[in-house]
Order: C-alpha cells, then structure tokens, then sequence
C-alpha cells in the first residue's frame, strides 16, 4: 500500500469522518480490513477511483464509498453509493445493496 495524495470523498457523503492519510493500492487488490486511523484507502485500477474504504480512529473500517455498479446494475442502480461496514462480534459484514449518498 502506498500512501496517496488525491482527493477522497468526491461524492461528498456526510457519512465520512475526520481522514489525516490518504492511502491507495493498484488493480484488484483486497481491500484491507484494518488501516491507519483515520484513514482512507483508494482502489485505483488503471486511474480510475473505483472504492474508498473508510477507518474509524481504531484503524477499524466503518464504510466504503463505490464509485461503479461491480457489474451489477440491477442491485447497484445508484452510482456512486456507500455500504456501512459492522465489525462487531469479531465479523466483517458490509451492507449488501448499498444506499444513497447522504450529501453534506
């Protein structure tokens, strides 16, 4: 993972806390699932933003933003769009339809 000096949060969701380092990887790489605190994490395949993955104070992911359908505009019709992340009880569960970008 390197570190990254672009924006983040372009679709402006109000979902999205205080951020003091970028990071991004390549390709299709995993998302990680523990981070910086404070972070975000870029997928960046062939320049092109396609997540950002969000990390609470904990470095613990709270949400991703999706900026593509994943193939699958039937069950993503609204891009871009987030999914909230829920790590208690030791799982990863991410929402699974995702929802519309609540606006700052």
């Amino acid at each position: 993972m390197k570190s990254y000096s672009e924006n983040f949060n372009n679709a402006g969701s109000n979902s999205v806390g205080q951020v003091d380092k970028i990071n991004s990887i390549e390709k299709n790489d995993d998302m990680p699932r523990k981070s910086d605190p404070n972070s975000v994490t870029k997928k960046v395949v062939g320049g092109i933003v396609k997540t950002e993955r969000y990390f609470d104070k904990n470095g613990e992911p709270y949400l991703d933003i999706d900026y593509t359908d994943h193939g699958n505009p039937k069950r993503h019709p609204i891009v871009p769009h987030e999914h909230s992340i829920d790590i208690s009880n030791g799982g990863f569960y991410r929402e699974p339809n995702g929802r519309k970008i609540k606006w700052r």
